[in-house]
């Protein structure tokens, strides 16, 4: 752990940051709680790391999996996104140095995606936005351009889904089966402009279909998630519900 306890040293250093409000210690016997993955973040009173802001346009977006494939070129265009089955990524929780070369090779990558239901009990939800978040900020140390990820929900009762993302920003979000009913799409818009009021977003990429009440928005930028292309190729409804 000496590598990443230097290099989480000289990264804050140089962002000009003070180590002594960042966190720096390891609770468990070999880091069973992979304690390195926030080391050097600062925390929110929860706990989550506070994620430093981006500003970028990624032209395009491959899900992790796409990624991965050999037949994929122009990769410093390209962004890396993780809406997907959480079983598809969960790898890069387990080994996350095993893919760091791999994701230095695209422009950008959006934050981790591990998935939030209001069905869950609350403990889990919080756990898989911690998750999340770690790796986003462990990502980031290593030099790889992370675009925070917000979960967009109505926020009354749950402003903890926003802790640690950072205001003026880019954010990403998807609408991956967030839309597919009016009520839905009500939903994820309410939630989306929350979203804003409070973040305040430079720019907010939506990977996935876009609710036509956001289509005017200038901040907004649109990419095709995988599913999206295949819908479109095979003829599905415009919110993919057929």
């Amino acid at each position: 752990m000496t590598s990443q306890r230097n290099f989480a040293v000289i990264f804050c250093i140089m962002g000009g940051f003070s180590m002594a409000e960042r966190y720096t210690r390891y609770s468990t016997v070999n880091d069973v709680m992979k304690e390195f993955l926030i080391y050097g973040a600062e925390l929110t009173k929860m706990g989550y790391p506070i994620l430093p802001m981006v500003q970028t346009v990624p032209s395009n977006t491959v899900d992790f999996s796409e990624s991965l494939s050999r037949k994929l070129k122009g990769h410093k265009r390209l962004n890396v996104n993780f809406f997907v089955d959480d079983e598809k990524f969960e790898r890069l929780y387990s080994a996350p140095d095993r893919y760091i070369e791999h994701l230095k090779c695209f422009e950008s990558i959006c934050g981790l995606d591990f998935s939030i239901d209001t069905q869950m009990p609350l403990v889990m939800q919080m756990w898989n936005k911690y998750r999340s978040m770690a790796l986003d900020w462990y990502l980031t140390l290593q030099g790889i351009k992370v675009i925070p990820n917000v979960n967009i929900v109505p926020y009354e009762g749950r402003k903890w889904l926003l802790d640690g993302i950072p205001k003026y920003s880019t954010v990403c979000c998807s609408t991956n089966g967030r839309i597919r009913s009016k009520r839905a799409r009500e939903e994820f818009c309410d939630g989306f402009y929350q979203m804003c009021s409070k973040l305040e977003p430079t720019r907010i990429i939506v990977v996935g279909r876009l609710p036509d009440e956001l289509r005017d928005l200038t901040k907004v930028i649109n990419l095709k998630a995988r599913n999206q292309r295949m819908n479109e190729r095979f003829g599905k409804d415009k919110y993919g519900d057929k």
